[in-house]
């Protein structure tokens, strides 16, 4: 494989493609020429996303890697990894909600056989925890006098049981819509879901303090999703990801659909300097995102093979 200098590669990565096109509601994974790159944060319906695990991999086509980095659950891995067309055999994926002193963010956590490591434990922790979260969001709702019911969120989300799926607010935000309580999911979560909102209840959380080093422990890479949702200003965010490299954080997610492409390059350049691990996604939730693709974003999203490369590289050296 030819290997870029790092100037290079910064800006090859960051490079938009043009022609690049999204599905209708953005219920197909991608319509596009773009192929054999890499998509290292997508979601199924295992969790908050409305297309199923093994139906996303397949609408991917021929990619070079990609990972399934549902919320708080591994259920679709399996089913994604079998279905998938690409170059490099994909890692595990999860993405955690974290708690830190500035709020929460998110952690995307890569390795082999995840189901079969200690941070499963965990993850069953935070389903029972997320269950009686709905249970409590449900409480609310009547209370509020919206007639909403544990079956049609659960139907919302494919499943019959709140454990059996990472069942969230996404599935009550469908639920609203379809009882015409509101006009569209980002309406629910504005009127009601949102944190300060009627239904919104905190999530149980785990610190970076005990997900990290027991990523370390375990050989698994632990990624700062969308780093500037820590509201942390650029000059200050160094000291914040430095701080969070002490606790075990490994890489940056650089390249994210939803940044522009002077951003994706600050935050490579950044990453390098800490010597982290600088990887990509779009964060693809089918029609619960409209408008975004996987692989290529709202368009002018390509995480170029090597970074796919590098995040094996990593693991394999762990």
């Amino acid at each position: 494989m030819i290997r870029r200098s790092p100037v290079l590669a910064l800006w090859w990565h960051a490079v938009s493609v043009e022609g690049a096109n999204v599905s209708d509601e953005g219920v197909m994974a991608r319509l596009g020429s773009m192929t054999a790159g890499c998509d290292l944060h997508l979601h199924s319906d295992a969790s908050d996303g409305s297309v199923a695990a093994a139906q996303l991999a397949t609408d991917l086509g021929h990619v070079h890697m990609a990972v399934l980095t549902d919320h708080d659950t591994l259920a679709g891995s399996e089913a994604f990894a079998q279905a998938l067309d690409s170059e490099l055999s994909p890692p595990d994926g999860v993405e955690l909600s974290l708690r830190w002193s500035g709020g929460t963010f998110h952690l995307l956590v890569y390795g082999y056989s995840l189901a079969s490591t200690e941070l499963a434990l965990r993850i069953d922790e935070l389903a029972m925890a997320r269950r009686n979260r709905n249970l409590e969001l449900l409480e609310r709702a009547n209370q509020a006098g919206l007639e909403i019911t544990e079956a049609e969120v659960l139907a919302a989300a494919g499943t019959t049981d709140f454990l059996a799926k990472s069942v969230g607010r996404p599935h009550f935000a469908k639920v609203l819509v379809d009882r015409g309580y509101v006009s569209s999911i980002q309406d629910a979560f504005d009127t009601y879901l949102a944190k300060g909102r009627p239904l919104y209840s905190p999530k149980t959380l785990f610190g970076l303090e005990e997900i990290g080093p027991l990523c370390a422990d375990l050989g698994l890479v632990a990624v700062i999703a969308h780093p500037l949702s820590l509201g942390v200003p650029l000059a200050s965010l160094p000291d914040t990801l430095a701080k969070f490299q002490r606790q075990g954080l490994a890489g940056v997610e650089c390249y994210y659909a939803g940044y522009s492409h002077q951003q994706r390059v600050e935050l490579a350049q950044l990453a390098s300097g800490l010597k982290l691990l600088i990887t990509g996604g779009s964060d693809y939730h089918g029609s619960f995102k409209p408008g975004l693709a996987a692989l290529s974003g709202f368009g002018d999203l390509s995480v170029a093979a090597d970074i796919g490369d590098r995040l094996i590289e990593r693991l394999h050296d762990r």
